[in-house]
């Protein structure tokens, strides 16, 4: 008797394109935004080819992370340490920049970290090899990483039309819902309803740094915060930041 196809795995003719293709695909419609069935109709192919060189949605937002993840500019070896967090920052910044909407997958998809371990890990050899401990360059990475993430998701959606609908859940079962910011005002952008919220606002005011303002379109104040991230570690440590 002829031994069965193993459950779940297609049969027939080998598809006319990778998974590699694929990822293309589904990264032109963007990170956050991608579906099974637009990548399929992006590549003129049925929703059922696609199963021939991935299992899932999660399959393929796996394989569009590590993508980005083998992408990253890791900090060169030999440099200070205070300069590696610098050029890490910088990295993960152009990252983000380069697929709008991956902070947002990040932040929102649990295991979505885990895909960048390499990139990770090879910057936190370079911390150590430019003068910090294991522990504490590890700590540095998580709280510089936090904070980059953190601030290109709220510039992301100060750079935005107000009220638009939420990005697509990352994956099946989360359903999208309407923004909290309501219809929009005429496409408004993000930046242009929060100042004009503090401008009626009966709530007291903010400091000066924390008032919306045009670098909120840019990085606000991301390069500060570096900074300040450098300058406590080194204190902690009794080195400089320079």
């Amino acid at each position: 008797m002829a031994s069965q196809a193993r459950l779940g795995r297609p049969t027939g003719p080998r598809p006319g394109f990778s998974r590699d293709d694929v990822v293309d695909a589904a990264l032109e419609i963007g990170i956050a935004e991608f579906t099974l069935t637009a990548t399929a109709k992006q590549m003129g192919v049925a929703v059922s080819g696609l199963y021939r060189t991935i299992s899932s949605r999660e399959d393929l937002l796996a394989a569009c992370l590590e993508r980005i993840a083998a992408q990253i500019e890791v900090p060169r070896p030999g440099k200070r340490w205070p300069d590696t967090v610098r050029a890490h920052a910088e990295a993960v910044w152009e990252m983000l920049e380069r697929y709008p909407g991956l902070a947002g997958v990040i932040m929102g998809v649990p295991w979505a970290h885990q895909l960048f371990a390499a990139p990770v890990a090879q910057a936190c050899q370079v911390l150590v090899d430019g003068g910090l401990g294991v522990e504490e360059a590890g700590v540095v990475l998580d709280f510089v990483g936090d904070t980059v993430i953190s601030t290109h998701a709220q510039i992301e959606v100060m750079r935005s039309p107000a009220g638009r609908p939420e990005p697509p859940a990352p994956f099946p079962g989360h359903e999208s819902g309407e923004s909290a910011s309501g219809a929009g005002r005429g496409g408004a952008t993000g930046l242009e309803e929060a100042s004009r919220f503090a401008t009626i606002s009966r709530a007291p005011a903010l400091p000066e740094a924390l008032t919306p303002n045009e670098s909120w379109l840019d990085r606000g104040g991301l390069d500060r915060k570096i900074e300040i991230i450098i300058r406590g570690v080194a204190a902690d440590i009794g080195q400089s930041s320079d």
